[in-house]
């Protein structure tokens, strides 16, 4: 579906860049934004092709479709420990229709200013898109110039997600602000499937390395009540993997500037 530069997919203040000006232009309507990623299985001795298409021609591209109000901000993120889905595009967005519109405005950018360019079929082998409803992230500094810089997230398989949400907004979510606050965690969130795979229930937490994540966890797992919502009463299998970000395109307003 998403034919060369392929977009991620959080409702109170997802914090990578866009998404809180989003989210605030969809309060009236009382609808959190869809988040949208494109995932690829690339070839390891060909990534530098990959990141630099992205970061000389794609973030240029999905900045058309920033501007033109299709998506609140685009980017990728690459895997540092993780699975076989190396390279990860992402956007955010009102909706499915609209996030689908951006990604033609942005394919139309690319092809426009650098024509054929870097077609990610020739360094990749498989593909696949998801489409995830934002829950309500912590409340980290919204004038920070892009997501990450590196990320882990915890996805799980459950049975009642309903449950899932309300066990993070009424107690986990609050754990999770406190190591944002102390400047552990730049963010941390959780976002839904919408229409994707079998992995429904993903938690991410963001920070300036993977060591600051890790630390950040440890902070987070001890402050745990024992009488807390416990996540494997409704969720059986579970995976983790940590990520770096890319560049990020974004409104001016999403940064601070």
């Amino acid at each position: 579906m998403l034919r060369r530069v392929m977009p991620l997919a959080l409702a109170a203040a997802f914090m990578w860049p866009g998404a809180v000006v989003a989210q605030e232009e969809m309060a009236e309507e009382d609808t959190p934004p869809m988040l949208m990623i494109s995932s690829w299985k690339c070839d390891f001795g060909n990534m530098d092709k990959i990141v630099e298409d992205w970061n000389m021609r794609g973030v240029n591209a999905a900045q058309a479709a920033v501007e033109g109000g299709s998506w609140g901000a685009a980017g990728v993120f690459y895997h540092d420990w993780a699975d076989e889905w190396n390279v990860n595009y992402w956007a955010v967005g009102k909706d499915i229709p609209t996030l689908l519109e951006g990604q033609d405005a942005s394919n139309a950018a690319y092809e426009e200013a650098y024509g054929d360019g870097t077609d990610p079929w020739d360094h990749c082998s498989e593909h696949k898109d998801g489409f995830y409803q934002l829950g309500n992230s912590a409340d980290g500094d919204d004038t920070t110039e892009g997501p990450g810089p590196a990320m882990a997230i915890s996805s799980w398989k459950c049975t009642n997600v309903g449950a899932v949400a309300e066990a993070w907004d009424s107690h986990t979510r609050a754990k999770a602000q406190a190591v944002v606050d102390a400047g552990q965690w730049n963010d941390a969130g959780v976002f839904y499937h919408a229409w994707a795979g079998e992995w429904n229930v993903n938690y991410y937490y963001q920070g300036d390395d993977i060591p600051s994540i890790l630390e950040g966890w440890q902070s987070f797992i001890s402050s745990m009540d024992d009488d807390g919502p416990d996540i494997t009463e409704w969720c059986s299998e579970h995976r983790d993997g940590f990520y770096s970000f890319g560049p990020t395109a974004s409104t001016p307003d999403a940064t601070g500037d």
